[in-house]
């Protein structure tokens, strides 16, 4: 599956903007590790996209979450490998490999990272690690933003903070023109 059916299924299942530009995020920032890694970006950017391809289904309920993903995912002949991500963000028996693990810090990091770039003039352009640490830092910022699964970057991607923050910026940066965070 590329990038644009697979961006087309993600608007087919969820059903808030703010979900869809969510995985998008997500997107760009697992692109950019799988990259960074020397790993099939394609693949890490479809775990990206897809992590809470069920959030609007599932919001609330633990239990299902990532799990209805899973299912449409197979119907939809999306690999293994990918629908072990999606699950892997959600249940931690899942985090089996690289990808796997890294989904998680990716998933918070691209929260904070689009709260950060929602309050700036140039939005995701010219974001900076050391203001992103800043915003980090400040517990009242972006309160949703799980802080300690941004931390599993070190020992989850062995990436001290400051690479794994400049390698989500940048995926963010990339594609943040799909979801209007380029120029206002």
């Amino acid at each position: 599956m590329d990038i644009e059916q697979a961006r087309a299924l993600a608007r087919q299942r969820t059903e808030k903007e703010t979900t869809y530009r969510h995985l998008v995020s997500v997107e760009g920032v697992m692109r950019r590790l799988g990259r960074h890694f020397g790993e099939d970006e394609d693949r890490w950017a479809l775990t990206g996209l897809f992590h809470d391809l069920d959030q609007d289904q599932t919001a609330g309920d633990d239990s299902r979450h990532a799990y209805l993903a899973a299912e449409w995912l197979r119907e939809a002949g999306v690999e293994e490998a990918v629908v072990n991500g999606v699950l892997a963000h959600a249940h931690a028996e899942y985090q089996t490999d690289r990808m796997s693990k890294g989904i998680v810090a990716a998933d918070a990091v691209a929260g904070l990272l689009v709260a950060s770039a929602l309050v700036r003039p140039e939005r995701a352009m010219g974001m900076k690690v050391s203001s992103v640490k800043k915003k980090l830092k400040e517990k009242a910022f972006a309160p949703g933003v799980n802080r300690d699964e941004i931390a599993q970057a070190e020992p989850n991607l062995g990436l001290a903070l400051d690479e794994f923050i400049a390698l989500a910026i940048e995926g963010l940066q990339e594609v943040a023109p799909a979801i209007d965070l380029d120029l206002p």
